[in-house]
């Protein structure tokens, strides 16, 4: 064994520790998320490997072995391969794999062929350091894009600036060692390269899932707040989320005098489905009535399940024809739909009433009230129609006390 080698094998032994728990705690992450499970169970392998690498380079010596010297370079580029195809699942950026493979094949097996001896370590340092590099920068690259789309500016700078630098860093060690072969500098000697690079793998790898862990909770919490808004069967904003939306469009209407309708949307008859065809029917009329509603409204129309078999949509920048038009397009939209139930063609009606907000109205539930009323008028006119709501007058007489 080379006189440095043990003087730097327990700097390589720490680091690998460190990684190890690092592999761990995404271990038990990818075992408690859903969504994401693939691309954390992805890191936790790729700081295993580099690990592993690293505890058969803190055991070189000699003789020398294939696989403590050749074998640890094909591991830790396998691992960074590894990392980039997490990665980019966590963006949801294209995946690589027929890259990744070509590249591994070329350089891994190259490194693989390699002899062990000391003739033949330049050159594995400069494929297997290159080969790290180039994995680094190809994964800053595609998932510069997604980051910033998705966390902003902060993540940009946080993961992809310090990525390209570590690209950089490790290209730079490929090209000092191709213009010095004759003096290899294998990782488990005691250079001050070589402790540098530790001290990059301890801070880039820090990093690395310091970074990742922040938007990874950033995304849960997204979620968490918009399952929270949403109702679990029909996806749709649920009652507080509808209150929160009315009361923001009534504050533009206040200042601005920006006008938006309201539909009231009531499904026909809907006890006698569940009390023909059963729960189970009843659950996927409102599933089926509620993603028409979805795909047949407006981006910028607000959708929501108000409650049993209510539904309410407000319609921005709309006026009491424009309302009804686009109320009449829904009603025939629904009426020309089947919902199979117990081997049977279910067609389901809808009653809508429908309300623009006015400036005499005090406040949306006055709006909302109307709404209401144009609802039962549509119910008790026979059903399966649009009534659009009467619009108060200015000067309507008050009622004497």
């Amino acid at each position: 064994m080379p006189a440095d080698a043990a003087t730097l094998s327990p700097m390589l032994w720490l680091v690998a520790f460190q990684l190890g728990l690092y592999a761990i705690g995404w271990v038990v992450c990818a075992a408690l998320l859903g969504e994401d499970r693939g691309a954390v169970a992805h890191w936790g392998v790729f700081l295993l490997l580099l690990g592993v690498g690293l505890l058969l380079a803190g055991a070189r010596g000699e003789p020398r072995a294939w696989g403590l010297y050749n074998a640890v370079n094909v591991i830790t580029l396998i691992g960074f391969a590894v990392m980039r195809r997490g990665t980019e699942r966590f963006v949801r950026a294209p995946a690589s794999d027929v890259e990744q493979a070509v590249m591994l094949a070329l350089v891994g097996g190259a490194i693989a062929l390699l002899g062990p001896g000391e003739r033949e370590a330049s050159l594995r340092i400069v494929l297997a350091y290159a080969g790290q590099g180039y994995i680094v920068l190809r994964t800053m690259m595609a998932v510069r894009a997604p980051l910033r789309a998705e966390f902003g500016r902060a993540a940009f700078a946080a993961i992809v600036v310090p990525g390209v630098v570590i690209a950089l860093l490790l290209v730079t060690l490929a090209l000092r060692q191709a213009l010095d072969l004759a003096h290899p500098q294998e990782m488990q000697r005691n250079t001050a390269a070589n402790q540098g690079l530790m001290y990059v793998y301890l801070s880039g790898v820090a990093l690395f899932n310091f970074g990742f862990m922040v938007m990874l909770t950033q995304r849960l919490v997204v979620k968490l707040r918009r399952a929270s808004r949403r109702d679990s069967l029909t996806g749709l904003l649920n009652r507080g989320a509808i209150d929160d939306e009315l009361h923001r469009l009534w504050e533009l209407h206040r200042r601005g005098g920006e006008p938006f309708a309201l539909l009231l949307l009531d499904i026909d008859h809907f006890k006698r489905v569940n009390d023909t065809h059963g729960h189970a029917a009843g659950d996927r009329v409102l599933a089926q009535v509620a993603g028409l509603l979805a795909r047949h409204a407006r981006q910028i129309d607000m959708v929501g399940r108000y409650g049993g078999e209510e539904f309410l949509i407000a319609i921005p920048h709309a006026d009491a024809a424009g309302a009804a038009q686009a109320a009449e397009r829904l009603r025939q939209v629904i009426e020309q739909q089947t919902v199979q139930a117990r081997g049977v063609d279910l067609r389901v009606t809808a009653s809508i009433g429908v309300a623009v907000v006015q400036p005499s109205d005090a406040g949306i539930d006055v709006a909302l009230a109307r709404a209401d009323r144009a609802l039962y008028r549509a119910k008790d006119e026979g059903r399966n129609r649009v009534v659009p709501a009467d619009v108060p007058r200015r000067d309507a007489p008050r009622a004497v006390a």
